[in-house]
């Protein structure tokens, strides 16, 4: 009789090992921890459905609910070997449950983390845990609240860290970790945006910011001041653990320009890093031959004129493009490309229309090109065809306007 007594308080013990509820009424309260590193263990094992999941299928959703003792605190989940985790938070009642932050960023094995911002002091919040998919999987996690760290020292803008602009990438670690939203993403939810700027050396710089594993990242470029700020860039085209690249064009070198970094989605923060770099005027330019040439923006119909240089360009030789023949204006078929010439190099993508209008911005005085000569081309750097040369364009307003060069393209192939 002893032995058996023995087994079912065995028995007993382990079963309580975990704190879970399979229903919202029953949830277990967590308590405010300084840190992650006693966190209560968990199992959805055998759980039943309350309501639909915000990803997955949350057929073994299991409940928490914790009093707000903060306005922002941190929740972190992490999943055994075959558990994807899944968390979501709530405000409300169990018979009114609103949902306020779902994350699902990783896979089985690793770790979601969602730092909430704006709570109420004194008001209960609900937490679910599940499996991505069907059932329960290794059904095992562990789950912490903790206070979210205080934000890094450039979570404001009036805070942003300087970058220096190098010819190639040093890239600086950064963290959006603790970070609080400034303003409306561009792409996602910018809850935990951070900033820096630069000071631009050349017409042209490359941002590039290279998230962590768990991080999707987004980088936005402002021109203006921290209180007036003008988004030029957006860039968000990969995923988790990607690199995100602006190839910024028609910047004004000696200007301030800002950056912000984020994770697209809703929840904690995570490492990255970032750089800026591009040649300085007389060092170079990055659109010096066809095969760098600068994508310009898609054309619209409107001139959005940007600004470039020439300064420390080279001549273009024939073995890289034909040189310019038949120019309208001019003295001479190659209006002016001569041996001497310093060129650059740009990529337009035809719009629908298959029309293209290209024109220098007339009427800029002392430091501009005066006296220019352009030429359209198709095909592939090494394999161009000219389409069109110009040289000089009487039909400007105002004679000092006559030696600039305009093109007009129609009938051309869209895309």
């Amino acid at each position: 009789m002893q032995k058996i007594y023995t087994l079912l308080l065995t028995l007993c013990c382990f079963a309580t090992s975990f704190a879970q509820s399979d229903n919202c009424s029953g949830a277990i309260s967590l308590a405010v921890t300084a840190n992650c590193s006693s966190p209560v263990a968990g199992s959805t094992a055998g759980f039943t459905q309350n309501i639909a999941g915000c990803v997955g299928n949350a057929d073994d959703d299991g409940w928490y609910k914790f009093v707000a003792t903060a306005t922002s605190h941190s929740i972190t989940v992490t999943g055994s070997a075959s558990f994807d985790a899944v968390l979501e938070v709530f405000s409300g009642t169990c018979t009114s449950l609103v949902s306020i932050a779902c994350m699902d960023n990783t896979i089985s094995g690793q770790a979601e983390s969602i730092s909430l911002t704006g709570l109420s002091i004194g008001t209960t919040y609900y937490v679910r845990v599940f499996n991505y998919g069907v059932g329960s999987g290794s059904s095992t996690f562990t789950i912490c609240l903790t206070n979210p760290p205080p934000p890094p020292a450039n979570d404001p803008c009036s805070s942003a860290i300087n970058l220096a602009v190098n010819v190639g990438c040093i890239n600086t670690a950064g963290t959006t970790y603790g970070a609080t939203q400034s303003m409306a993403g561009c792409s996602g939810t910018a809850d935990d945006d951070v900033w820096y700027k630069f000071t631009a050396n050349s017409y042209t710089q490359t941002i590039t910011m290279a998230g962590s594993a768990n991080m999707d990242g987004v980088v936005e470029l402002f021109s203006g001041t921290c209180a007036s700020l003008v988004s030029l860039y957006c860039q968000d085209v990969t995923f988790t653990g990607g690199v995100e690249t602006i190839n910024a064009v028609g910047l004004t070198p000696g200007q301030v320009y800002y950056l912000r970094v984020y994770d697209y989605y809703t929840g904690a923060g995570f490492p990255f890093t970032i750089c800026v770099s591009g040649n300085p005027i007389g060092g170079g330019q990055p659109n010096d031959n066809p095969c760098s040439a600068i994508q310009l923006p898609a054309v619209t119909s409107s001139c959005n004129y940007l600004t470039f240089s020439t300064v420390g360009a080279t001549n273009t030789g024939a073995g890289l493009a034909p040189v310019p023949a038949g120019c309208t204006g001019g003295s001479g078929g190659a209006a002016g490309f001569v041996a001497g010439s310093l060129d650059v190099w740009f990529k337009i993508t035809v719009p629908a229309s298959g029309a293209v209008y290209i024109t220098p911005e007339p009427n800029q005085g002392a430091g501009y090109i005066l006296d220019g000569s352009m030429a359209l081309y198709s095909g592939a750097c090494g394999a161009l065809t000219q389409i069109n040369c110009s040289s000089d364009y009487t039909l400007y307003p105002g004679a000092a306007n006559d030696l600039l060069p305009y093109i007009a393209a129609t009938g051309l192939t869209a895309g």
